[in-house]
């Protein structure tokens, strides 16, 4: 059986997002969200909050408190971002940001039907099925997209083993067939893949694709010559530059300025646990 899913990357600064529960499973699913994604905009209603979310949120807050907030990259990120949704009327009994610029505001009530029509996305984490099961109706009625604890066969996403290094990030799904599998090849990539290294790599990259000079065609005949050398590197053969000649890219790059940098984005707390 192969897998149908077509994996998508959200820009959770730019969408709202719905929790409902703020217990264990919430927490892990928030752990996950932010770990990820720590500009997102997230909403949790849920009547009480457990500690170890509370914990989770507090270490945003106080981060955010002591770090500078980074200029916005060459995608947008770090710049201007949605207003976090509120309910009208209502106050809300926490409020927490992230130095990313996320903001995750608690409402201390139980689920209301229509509290979907203020989200893009709609999470159900608690453990009781009947409430799961009236936030995915709600959430269906106004054809939002939603992802159901422990219920894949309700969710139209899922929160899979995710990979970051720097500017790459990837997504690890055995279409529900083995999440172990999935947890043990995310821990195979994160130690094949250090972090320093990875994203030394890719700001190199990026600095020889803006110095580029030519054609789109000739652009990418440069690139996949670099890229080539270094996948070959790592079965074996020897390294090196196998540009096109007369277009080698290393030379293009030491022709000209290095473009000004953008300071480092600022890091997350350290004590979110792993998805």
């Amino acid at each position: 059986m192969t897998n149908p899913l077509y994996p998508a990357f959200f820009r959770l600064d730019r969408l709202q997002m719905l929790v409902v529960g703020a217990g264990e499973v919430g927490e892990e699913k928030l752990s996950f969200i932010l770990k990820s994604s720590p500009n997102a905009r997230v909403l949790i209603v849920a009547p009480w909050m457990g500690e170890e979310l509370r914990g989770l949120l507090d270490g945003y807050e106080a981060a955010a408190r002591t770090q500078v907030p980074a200029n916005p990259d060459e995608a947008g990120f770090g710049g201007e971002q949605v207003v976090a949704a509120r309910f009208a009327g209502e106050s809300p009994a926490g409020e927490w940001h992230t130095p990313a610029g996320g903001t995750v505001i608690w409402y201390d009530r139980k689920f209301r039907v229509d509290d979907v029509h203020l989200a893009d996305l709609v999470i159900a984490a608690t453990n009781f099925k009947d409430i799961n099961r009236a936030v995915w109706q709600a959430a269906k009625a106004a054809r939002r997209l939603t992802n159901i604890a422990d219920t894949p066969s309700l969710c139209d996403f899922y929160l899979g083993s995710i990979v970051t290094r720097g500017p790459l990030k990837v997504a690890i799904s055995t279409n529900g067939q083995s999440p172990t599998f999935a947890k043990r090849f995310r821990q195979w990539l994160e130690a094949e893949l250090p972090a320093f290294e990875t994203t030394g790599l890719l700001d190199n990259l990026k600095v020889f694709r803006d110095r580029l000079t030519g054609d789109f065609q000739a652009k990418v005949r440069q690139l996949n010559a670099v890229t080539n050398s270094l996948l070959a590197s790592t079965a074996g053969d020897p390294a090196g530059c196998r540009c096109p000649e007369g277009e080698c890219l290393v030379e293009a790059a030491a022709s000209r300025p290095a473009p000004p940098t953008t300071s480092a984005p600022a890091s997350a707390p350290k004590n979110i646990k792993s998805e």
